[in-house]
């Protein structure tokens, strides 16, 4: 299942959830080793420090004054602070030695070219600044269209690791040929919410 990178530019998505649309943009750059992946829309940015397997080390979420938040990852440890909702905000959460993923759409991709066929990790919601563990599962190819044309993917599933398993999951799709973030799909809500779908719709020229 090897894919590597995608080439280097800038990705455009669009996130629909009912009538509500968000569009922003995603890019990755190598450097000493490293990935460094952001993520920015309208008064909104991410940015990821990760190892080359997808591991996150550091992390920023800039929400315009709202939020200013640091996370990094030294040991089993994640020391998160800054600013949240106007507030200083600071603490420490005491993981294990399982991975952090931060951004899906870069370290889940990753985790294609491992020899697994699932993985759990940690991550920090960024809406509610708490770390949960989940669980990955490559569910197998798919052909898909995207831009208006077919493209080869993998599906991954996820789902909160342990009892909540049964309770939420989302689905992930990546580019065979270069591990690229092409969609995703979920609910973000009770029953009857309607249906959350990232999806690429435009690649650097």
């Amino acid at each position: 299942m090897a894919g590597g990178l995608p080439a280097a530019g800038l990705y455009t998505y669009i996130e629909r959830t009912g009538d509500r649309k968000i569009e922003f943009y995603w890019k990755a750059v190598v450097k000493n080793d490293q990935v460094l992946v952001h993520v920015f829309e309208k008064g909104k940015s991410f940015f990821n420090i990760c190892k080359s397997d997808g591991a996150t080390l550091k992390w920023k979420i800039k929400n315009r004054k709202r939020h200013d938040i640091n996370a990094e990852r030294k040991g089993d440890n994640l020391y998160i602070s800054g600013i949240r909702n106007g507030k200083p905000y600071e603490k420490t959460v005491t993981i294990d030695s399982r991975p952090w993923f931060q951004p899906l759409s870069f370290s889940l991709g990753n985790f294609l070219d491992s020899s697994q066929t699932k993985i759990t990790f940690w991550t920090i919601r960024a809406d509610t600044i708490e770390t949960i563990a989940l669980q990955a599962v490559k569910m197998g190819g798919e052909t898909i269209t995207v831009c208006n044309r077919p493209m080869d993917s993998w599906k991954i599933e996820v789902r909160p690791a342990g009892i909540l398993s049964p309770f939420w999951h989302g689905s992930y799709w990546f580019r065979k040929e270069d591990n690229l973030f092409l969609r995703y799909r979920s609910v973000h809500g009770l029953p009857g919410t309607e249906e959350t779908v990232v999806e690429l719709i435009k690649e650097p020229d």
